[in-house]
Order: structure tokens, then sequence, then C-alpha cells
């Protein structure tokens, strides 16, 4: 989880399991600049269900950990 309040991001996960953002797009079949997108709050992750399944798989977290590193596009 995070640190002292730290909020858990989509990057941290990822660097946490040990992949980079090409690793992680190729596992979920798209494009290195999605991921990065992801990552800066570009474009918000719709992932399907196999994705998320994928994703929890390859970064190592819980289905929680996901939620909340994704959490802030519906923080208003």
């Amino acid at each position: 989880m995070a640190i002292q309040n730290e909020k858990l991001t989509l990057a941290q996960l990822r660097q946490r399991a040990g992949l980079t953002q090409r690793q992680l797009a190729d596992s979920l079949g798209v494009t290195v600049g999605t991921v990065s997108d992801w990552e800066r709050g570009v474009k918000e992750p719709r992932p399907s269900f196999l994705q998320t399944k994928k994703l929890t798989e390859a970064l190592q977290c819980t289905l929680d950990e996901l939620v909340e590193a994704t959490s802030q596009w519906h923080q208003k």
C-alpha cells in the first residue's frame, strides 16, 4: 500500500513489479504510449475484465491497489 498517506500510483505499481512501460504494454496488448498516458493521467484506463486480470497479475497487486492507483479520474 501507499507509504505515509502518499497516494499509490500506477507507475509505482509498475516499478514495484520491476516492469518497464514496454513490458506492461506488451502484456496487456496496448502501446507504450497508452501506458505512459495512463501513468501521467492523460487518459483514463478502461481495461476489459481480462485486461484487469492481466494488470493485477503483471503488477503483482491486488484489485484494491489497482483501484487506488487509478482512482485519480474518479475524484472531483
